[in-house]
């Protein structure tokens, strides 16, 4: 009678550990739950997740308890803290992004709010990190997070100590590529909106009868929403490949690699 509970008592340890590695990725990233969905749910999805992986690892020797096992905990964490980053980097690109298109076009007081997410989000902004979501989706890109996810059990057992400096170079790269792709897609609308204001004011100038002073917030808006589709679409192939990074990390962490 006493196998079973000793039995669970056993993988009680990888399993906590392997949760605790999925649940920031659960929290933030909308492939694994993310904030649209309520927090028991994400908790039971990390659970869920957490305690198959552990199951999917090597036989490596897991803290039963003590300091040891806070001090994997804290491992795991820090480890999930950069699979949960990684993972909603290109959402959060496309999300700042479209904020900063729309400051540029000047309909931040179009913002929308969410209140599952108790915060404000502009109007192009949340549209292009639903669009991400989609086109992932469609393309595959969440089922090979969810693999590298549970693959990571597999290249770095629970509890188990990875290579911290190659993490910090891949969150590194992660906020780089961040920046980068919020100003490439949020580039051609400023240049779209300069025109517009350019195009307008030589009218003006020309023609002032015209009233062109008073298209100047449609075009600026009409122009603006043109290249912020013509800048996503270029950049649309570049985060739907970066949903699925994630997948190769743990590898790196193991291996120590670059």
């Amino acid at each position: 009678m006493t196998l079973v509970p000793e039995a669970i008592a056993r993988e009680l340890p990888g399993a906590l550990l392997g949760a605790l590695r999925l649940v920031p990725v659960a929290m933030v990233s909308p492939f694994l739950g993310g904030p649209l969905v309520p927090a028991g749910v994400r908790v039971a999805l990390a659970v869920a997740f957490g305690a198959a992986g552990a199951a999917l690892a090597p036989g490596a020797p897991v803290p039963a308890g003590g300091l040891a096992l806070l001090g994997a905990g804290g491992r795991e964490l820090a480890l999930g803290s950069v699979l949960a980053l990684l993972a909603a980097a290109p959402v959060e690109a496309a999300r700042g992004a479209g904020r900063l298109a729309d400051t540029l076009r000047g309909a931040t007081l179009s913002e929308l709010h969410v209140p599952a997410l108790r915060q404000r989000e502009s109007a192009a902004g949340d549209l292009l990190a639903q669009w991400v979501v989609v086109l992932a989706a469609w393309a595959g890109a969440d089922r090979l997070l969810v693999a590298g996810l549970l693959g990571s059990f597999h290249a770095i057992p629970p509890g188990a100590p990875f290579a911290a400096d190659v993490a910090r170079e891949a969150a590194l790269a992660a906020a780089g590529e961040v920046l980068a792709s919020v100003v490439a897609i949020a580039a051609p609308v400023a240049a779209g909106v300069l025109a517009a204001d350019l195009a307008l004011a030589l009218a003006a100038r020309v023609a002032p009868q015209l009233g062109a002073v008073n298209a100047a917030q449609p075009a600026r808006a009409a122009l603006g929403l043109l290249a912020l589709a013509a800048g996503a679409s270029a950049a649309a192939g570049r985060l739907v490949a970066w949903v699925a990074l994630s997948a190769r990390l743990p590898e790196r962490l193991a291996g120590g690699g670059p």
